[in-house]
């Protein structure tokens, strides 16, 4: 008898429990109008461990090795500029270097400046060029079939200047597209203008195309 009175005590107070944990739970930490759980201080403290956004950002794209060009990085933390206790190096001193805060162009080549401000990090990426002087389109054909490519060929000086600072562009893609290689592709019959534009000099050349069923 006395182990069935101990049963069901035990059932009992399995069951108050029972609820007691599903009333806090639905309750976010309350009972009633008592609070078992600081909640508000919760979410205080999981807003205060929120970690910063640290960003950087250089002022020029592109910068000419044969310049010993420069770059000015502007560091932010949620949008505020730190000027001081930051730290920055280039994953290639032979491409890119710091000097006085700046990127500074040794060769052609690419290289990913690192930002570090009180442990957060952040990354750019930096492309050291070798600039054009002049430019020309040498491709003859001057007519494309609807369906047909047409790499667009193009003479620079000097020999071994960047292409990466060149974009193509096409009067009107629904006569023809063209794409970062330069390749055009007709799509209707038409005339369209193909233009290349080096975004380092600002130079342009264009060329008229037909496009032919």
């Amino acid at each position: 008898m006395t182990n069935k009175k101990a049963l069901l005590l035990s059932i009992i107070l399995f069951m108050i429990v029972a609820i007691i944990t599903i009333m806090i739970i639905l309750g976010k930490g309350h009972i009633g109008s008592y609070a078992l759980v600081n909640t508000d201080a919760t979410e205080k403290t999981a807003e205060n461990n929120v970690i910063p956004k640290l960003e950087i950002s250089l002022d020029k794209k592109y910068i000419a090795s044969t310049k010993k060009e420069t770059s000015e990085i502007k560091a932010t933390i949620d949008g505020e500029e730190i000027l001081e206790g930051i730290t920055y190096e280039s994953s290639d001193n032979t491409i890119a270097k710091i000097e006085d805060g700046k990127v500074v162009a040794v060769k052609e080549g690419k290289a990913v400046i690192k930002a570090n401000y009180e442990g957060i990090e952040a990354t750019a990426d930096v492309n050291v060029i070798i600039p054009m002087k002049t430019m020309k389109f040498t491709s003859t054909n001057s007519v494309i079939h609807v369906g047909k490519e047409l790499q667009m060929k193009l003479q620079v000086t000097p020999s071994d200047a960047s292409i990466d600072t060149l974009e193509y562009s096409s009067s009107d893609e629904k006569i023809a597209t063209v794409n970062h290689n330069g390749i055009v592709t007709g799509v209707s019959a038409g005339k369209v203008t193909i233009t290349v534009t080096d975004v380092y000099t600002g130079n342009e050349k264009s060329v008229n195309l037909t496009i032919k069923k």
